[in-house]
This record gives C-alpha cells, structure tokens and sequence, in this order.
C-alpha cells in the first residue's frame, strides 16, 4: 500500500529543532487507556506487517506490553496523489516508524501531543487577525477536518538570537498542551518549519473584549457573567499550580458572539508553573496598569497575582475607567507600583459588587481572594442583598500638593513615553475615609479628620530604576 503512494518529503532536519524529545520511541509497563482502535499497516526498520493498534492519550499500543511513545515525537501526515491522508509518520530520537490505514480520526489525538511538520500541505491561511512583538496570528482552514483555526506564528529567528525567547515558547506550548477547560482557549498542535514555529489553537469566533467593549462599562449582570468565567478558567489553572499573569482585555475573547459565558483566557506567553522560589522565566512581567503591585515591588508572589488583574479587569468593566489613569505609562507603573486605588468617584455599584472588587484588589495577596473563594462570594453566586452603595465628589475636597519627585528611569523600554518626561505622582495621597458597606454607621478611619478627610504619607524610596517590563 505505502509503495504505491508518492509522500511529500519535507526538508525541515529535526536535529534542528528546539525541541528536544525526552522519552524513546517504543516503551513498556504504563497504564494504558485507549481511545480509538483501527487496522493498521506499518513499516519499521524495512519490515512491514498488519496489526490492529489502540491509540491512548500519548502512545499507541504495539504488542501486549510494547507501546509506541508519540510525546514529542516529529509527526509527518502522509498523502497520496490524490491529497487524500492515508497514514503518518513518527520520528523520534532517531528512530522511524510509519503507519497506514483508517486514521483520520487519529490526526487530532496526534497532533496534539507531537510537533508536526509540512504546515502548507494540511492547512491554507485565510487572513491576518492581529500582530504583536512576539508574533502574528492567522485564520487558517484546515485540510485535515474541513474546520478553521487561529494559528500564532513565532520567527525562529528571533528565538536563535535570544534563549530566553526559545524557552517562553516551549513552556508556552507546554502549559496549553497541559490545559483543558471551556473557559480557556483550545490547544490543537504545533507546527516547525526551518523558519518558523506555528501554534495551532480553535478559532474563538465572539472576538475579545477591547474590541467588543471598548472602555465603555456595562451592567452588573454581564459583569458577573465575564467575571465568573475569568475566574473558572483561573480556578482550573490554579488548581494545576499555574498562573496566567496577563490578564486584560485583549487577552479574553468569546467562543460565541455576544455570549458572556463562552469567555476564554487566551495568550499563555507569561504563564508559567508558579513556585516558592519566586524563580521564572520572566519575573519582573505583565501589562503596566493590570498587574499586581508585588509584581512591581519584585516582591515575591504567586497565584493570586491573576486575582489582582482580574479586579482591575471588573473595576474597567465596571466603572468603564482605568483605575490607575494617568497620561504616561511611566505614571502608570508608579500608581500600579502604590496600589492606591480610588473607590470614591465611581458610579452607583451594588453592596456586594464594591466588596467584592475591594477583596479582589487587596494590597496584601494573604487578604485578597483566591479564585475559588471569589467564586464563593455572594456577589457571583446570586445571594446579593440589593442595595446599592452611591460615592459623591466632595467639591470642596482640597487639591494635594506635588512635591517634586525624581522620574522613573526605564532603561531601554519600549514602554516609555513618546516624550519621555511623564507626569510624576504625589508623595502624599489624600483619601476619602469610607464606611463598610455592611454597617452605616461603622467607625470612620481613625486617620481621618471630622470631614472624612485624612492625609496618609507615603515614604516609598525608589533607590534603583525599573528594568525593563517583560509584556509579550
């Protein structure tokens, strides 16, 4: 059978690849679940023989205690003349094994889990969806099941030039290829070329929520829909010990237009295992304006990092304003750097809807939320009391004085301003002492004065400048 059908030779060497198998091409003694079962001819080492074969998660089974590992290994989809797929081929610390028969529905079970080669024979680009520093994305439909997807592109190039590029790619594609939740974009594969690496992810049709939402807000019950699908997306990834650490806008898009519920988390470029160490890839990364202050502080941090951005995310959608909003990124890393967030200027939001923000944003990560214990909170699981709490401007609120403050120096950043000389923040920041949305008549804040006024200095020595923000 296999004689008789002419295979397109792909020229890519995959002594070449960034990618580095760990485990061999054939394997004993694992716990095997199958899938799918099919008649198979293969040809190894210039033998060929028919057997029927089971196809698991990661290997296929051979004999009664011999597995084909295909994690990692070089896939290859064979075609006849007719461009019809009639098998596939593995290569895999240099060993080759090719099999032929009914396996269509073995393609995605495969490609998942292996770096397939010869992109152009199994998929045709349909149009450019957006581009980035790190790389492009396309439609593209697939040869393979007739279905389209979204394909992210990373230059090769660029990776040879800089290791640590090489690296963010791999955990990338190990951290989607680990995920599967309907909250978080779907991982199909991934391609290499000689010059390229091409991620292969579902096509989320609903769009993302800068474009749909712009800066405008919303109202609480669409809110509570997007939040609470952030938070099961991050609830799953936590549970799994990895955080996101990017959450925004741009980075949530819809499986479904206008369908709040099919929200998936997209873009895992910052996402990594978190651990005590505090040691990442990137540890000092994110979108100024969305991250948390410890980020910013170098402090060290974990999971909850994602709880913090997906506050500033609800308080965007919310109260349809930034909450650090300034007119230099410079001034926006010194606002996220303090944290100080204004509750007071916004518009009506019911009781549980301020508390709920306020524990998302809490400075200190011990008294924030965890993903789980927000979903938990009255405010998403629809036991709000309704009622609502009303913050008025104080039009006889006195200005603070802006002390002079030395600027922040960001060496070689592409996130400095265009003029380079941003607006510097106040040392003192004058607050509006509030009452617990529980009790009307709570204490108010010991440091403020009888008109609900206080001034609370703030010594933050900036001794060295920022390095350079990692935001992908």
């Amino acid at each position: 059978m296999y004689q008789r059908n002419q295979q397109v030779q792909n020229n890519f060497d995959v002594r070449n690849s960034i990618f580095s198998p760990e485990t061999t091409l054939w394997i004993t003694n694992i716990n095997f679940v199958f899938q799918l079962d099919a008649q198979i001819v293969v040809k190894y080492q210039e033998k060929v023989k028919e057997k029927k074969l089971q196809i698991g998660t990661q290997y296929i089974k051979y004999s009664r205690n011999k597995y084909i590992s295909f994690q990692e290994a070089f896939l290859t989809i064979l075609r006849n003349l007719d461009d019809e797929i009639i098998g596939f081929r593995l290569e895999k610390n240099g060993k080759t094994i090719e099999l032929f028969g009914q396996i269509n529905n073995w393609i995605a079970i495969l490609m998942k889990e292996c770096v397939s080669l010869d992109f152009i024979s199994n998929y045709q680009i349909v149009r450019l969806l957006g581009s980035g520093s790190a790389a492009n994305v396309y439609q593209v439909y697939s040869k393979i099941d007739k279905q389209n997807y979204a394909i992210k592109v990373f230059d090769k190039s660029l990776s040879e030039k800089d290791s640590t590029i090489k690296q963010s790619i791999k955990m990338e594609i190990k951290i989607m290829r680990s995920l599967n939740h309907p909250n978080i974009i779907q991982y199909k594969g991934v391609f290499e070329s000689n010059t390229q690496i091409i991620v292969v992810q579902e096509f989320l049709e609903g769009g993302d929520l800068k474009t749909i939402l712009g800066d405008e807000k919303i109202n609480e019950e669409n809110a509570k829909q997007i939040l609470r699908s952030i938070l099961k997306g991050l609830n799953y990834m936590h549970s799994n010990g990895i955080f996101h650490r990017d959450i925004k806008k741009c980075n949530l898009m819809l499986r479904t237009i206008n369908n709040f519920n099919s929200l998936c988390l997209i873009d895992f470029g910052l996402a990594e295992k978190a651990n005590d160490e505090n040691k990442y890839l990137y540890k000092y990364c994110g979108t100024p304006g969305c991250v948390a202050p410890e980020i910013l502080r170098k402090q060290k941090y974990g999971l909850k990092v994602d709880i913090y951005s997906v506050g500033i995310l609800g308080y965007q959608i919310l109260f349809g304003k930034d909450p650090y909003q300034s007119s230099s990124t410079k001034e926006t890393i010194m606002k996220n750097f303090l944290g100080h967030i204004d509750f007071l200027n916004i518009p009506e939001i019911s009781n549980n809807g301020l508390c709920f923000l306020k524990q998302l944003l809490q400075d200190d990560p011990i008294n924030r939320l965890s993903a789980q214990q927000a979903l938990k909170h009255p405010y998403l699981s629809n036991e709000e009391q309704r009622f609502f709490v009303r913050n008025h401007a104080d039009v006889n609120k006195r200005k603070a004085q802006s002390p002079v403050l030395k600027p922040l120096i960001f060496k070689n950043s592409r996130n400095s301003s265009p003029n380079g000389s941003p607006k510097i923040l106040n040392t003192k920041i004058y607050f509006k002492a509030q009452a617990s949305p529980y009790y009307q008549n709570e204490k108010i804040d010991k440091l403020s004065c009888s008109q609900n006024y206080g001034k609370l200095s703030q010594s933050w020595q900036l001794k060295n400048s920022f390095k350079k923000m990692n935001t992908k």
